[in-house]
């Protein structure tokens, strides 16, 4: 690409990517949407009344608002918690009031200010979840409360900023094109521009103003430190930025849907550790007690009742919430079973991801087995989390506590942390799924 096809084909990477205007929307709202779940259902003992916090809210602000210093240590505060979290809200707002509306109008400037709302709103929530109290929440509270914080850091993270960062690429490029050669003309050389510094920076000043452009003294800099450099080789240089950063980029629900199926696929060494203390747990309990064993056995034959040993396995019951709450039996053989299948399909799936290019077409079967592993994974994952969970219950029951000798401590340690990253991994991922195809029906987008 020459240098004089640069100014057209960084006016298509800008228009290209305002077409992702609406999802980038939809990622403000399900940021928004978790805030608000955080501070109605899980954190309400943190902020003010109900109706203080609705007249706050400003779904038609257009002005971000930014403290030049965020306060530490003050949990306690309902009203500035509060207060801070309103802003934090609105700031949400007026980004998608006064610039994705028409993201045109959008300038580098404005997206540093755009960045310290989001650092803001960062650090409010850290600042909310170092508080004790949140210890104090019930286990399913906090791990909700977790899962949605991880949650709004992955939006804000790997879906918001990256738009942000490519649009401040390409102004910076379209200012340097516009600016280089005028800057050539006027400064020469960089040896020639260290002799009068002042002069050459108020006449770039001027230039800038006479065609239109905000002078940027950081841009200058980089343009005055290429001035040595030919067209071909800026071009080559520029283009080159885009090429890599274009594999990098992918809208659309196919893409978020890989992002939850690759979600599930990491918990792929969780469910070895599970599957391998539950084989362990399986061996020591039924061959390591055998008195015990034996007395149940005998109980059986007199009383009737069925053995948690029955058959050569382990039963014990376990909670389900399809519909309704309610109690199951299984045997610890079966959930061994579930574990070590579940863990091949993950593999299985993989392996068919890394087969396939899934960065710069729609693959419309990859696409449907995506989506089905996505439907699936829900489902069986959690049932493995109820079970183990269940098996979990059933070791620390008083009537078993004799068992626990026979496990050491630190693996049951181990079992319980895998579990709690399986159980975040379904929050999030459930939550994720549910909260964006509100916006992405019939939409696939890349893959």
């Amino acid at each position: 690409m020459s240098f004089k096809d640069l100014p057209k084909f960084l006016s298509m990477e800008r228009e290209k990517l305002f077409k992702a205007k609406d999802y980038l929307i939809s990622y403000y709202f399900q940021v928004i949407t978790s805030l608000e779940g955080l501070r109605n259902h899980l954190f309400p003992y943190a902020f003010s009344n109900d109706k203080e916090w609705k007249n706050g809210v400003n779904s038609k602000s257009t002005r971000i608002s930014v403290p030049d210093l965020i306060p530490k240590n003050i949990h306690d505060d309902a009203l500035f918690n509060s207060n801070t979290l309103i802003a934090v809200i609105n700031n949400l707002y007026a980004i998608q009031n006064s610039y994705l509306s028409d993201p045109h109008v959008i300038d580098i400037m404005d997206i540093r200010v755009i960045r310290t709302a989001h650092t803001f709103l960062l650090a409010f929530l850290t600042e909310q979840f170092s508080t004790p109290s949140v210890n104090l929440l019930a286990k399913q509270q906090k791990e909700l409360a977790f899962a949605l914080k991880q949650s709004i850091e992955d939006r804000i993270e790997k879906n918001i900023t990256p738009f942000f960062d490519r649009l401040e690429m390409i102004l910076s490029d379209e200012y340097i094109v516009t600016l280089f050669n005028p800057a050539r003309i006027i400064i020469g050389t960089y040896a020639r521009y260290k002799e009068e510094p002042d002069m050459f920076d108020d006449l770039l000043r001027r230039k800038c103003q006479e065609l239109g452009l905000k002078n940027n003294p950081e841009l200058n800099l980089i343009i005055i430190a290429d001035l040595e450099k030919n067209e071909h080789q800026l071009a080559g240089e520029m283009t080159l930025k885009y090429e890599i950063q274009e594999k990098k980029t992918a809208f659309g629900k196919a893409y978020r849907l890989k992002e939850i199926a690759l979600r599930y696929c990491t918990q792929h060494e969780n469910l070895l550790a599970i599957a391998e203390f539950l084989r362990e747990a399986r061996q020591v309990l039924l061959h390591g007690s055998f008195f015990r064993r034996l007395f149940y056995f005998l109980k059986n034959i007199f009383t009737g009742k069925d053995s948690m040993f029955g058959g050569g396995d382990i039963h014990f019951s376990y909670l389900t919430q399809h519909g309704k709450i309610e109690r199951k039996k299984v045997s610890l053989k079966e959930l061994v079973l579930t574990v070590t299948l579940y863990d091949e399909h993950l593999v299985k799936f993989r392996e068919l991801l890394d087969m396939h290019s899934y960065t710069k077409s729609v693959n419309p079967q990859l696409y449907s087995e995506i989506e089905k592993f996505v439907d699936t994974s829900y489902s069986e994952l959690n049932e493995i989390f109820e079970k183990s969970n269940g098996f979990r219950e059933w070791i620390g029951r008083e009537k078993n506590r004799t068992v626990l000798k026979f496990i050491p401590e630190r693996r049951q340690t181990d079992f319980s942390s895998n579990l709690l990253l399986i159980n975040r991994a379904i929050i999030i991922n459930r939550y994720s799924l549910q909260d964006f195809e509100k916006y992405t029906e019939g939409v696939q987008g890349p893959l």
